[in-house]
């Protein structure tokens, strides 16, 4: 075993942050604080992951990095967050047919409140 003397150390060596996963350190997407938009992404990982354990009714916010994979997943990174009340209802009716696509094995439909 080298001792602490034989080693080669740098000023790196002595880091005292370091950034373990970049997706954590970014603010986390609209989707994962939305109701709807969070019961799809744990959808979408129970898809991939059927021996994780997923709750259903818990908020579990463990699952926040495996969430953030699942907006990549989907599509839906550049999906726009819904301002005013008819943005929301669409929203809404979007979540809701993504999810019921999502259990029937097709495409989504497109994300858009226009």
């Amino acid at each position: 075993m080298p001792y602490l003397t034989q080693l080669d150390l740098t000023a790196a060596d002595f880091r005292q942050h370091c950034e373990l996963e970049p997706a954590i350190a970014k603010e986390p997407h609209w989707l994962l604080s939305a109701l709807y938009g969070r019961d799809l992404l744990k959808m979408k990982l129970r898809l991939v992951s059927p021996g994780m354990s997923v709750p259903d009714w818990k908020h579990a916010s463990y699952l926040d990095p495996q969430l953030e994979r699942m907006v990549d997943e989907l599509g839906l990174r550049d999906a726009p967050k819904p301002r005013t009340l008819c943005e929301k209802l669409r929203y809404i009716k979007t979540a809701t047919a993504s999810m019921v696509a999502l259990s029937k094995g097709e495409p989504l439909p497109a994300w858009s409140y226009a």
